[in-house]
């Protein structure tokens, strides 16, 4: 199945997965999406869980080293775009209800 979603549609929607994930695991959504995870309220643990979310959400291999090396909403839904297919960005769209 191909993917009718443009590259800058993924980028957006596997932000709106990383904002839900990231306001889950911090228990609150006061932060932009070029905030960095550590300056609102982020930790260790609360990374590892919102990874271990994303990575099911999206059926990726998503780590915590590259969550650290992508520290914000928007550079880590870029980073996401490049390396979840397609497919997945559906799956995901599907499950939260979209």
């Amino acid at each position: 199945m191909t993917s009718t979603l443009s590259a800058d549609d993924r980028t957006a929607e596997l932000a709106t997965l990383v904002r839900t994930a990231w306001a889950e695991g911090l228990g609150h959504h006061d932060f932009h999406d070029d905030e960095n995870f550590f300056a609102v309220g982020g930790h260790s643990m609360c990374a590892v869980r919102i990874v271990r979310a994303l990575k099911g959400r999206l059926n990726s291999s998503l780590t915590v080293r590259q969550f650290f090396l992508y520290p914000t909403v928007a550079e880590l839904a870029v980073f996401l775009a490049g390396t979840v297919p397609a497919a997945a960005h559906g799956a995901a769209r599907t499950e939260a209800g979209a």
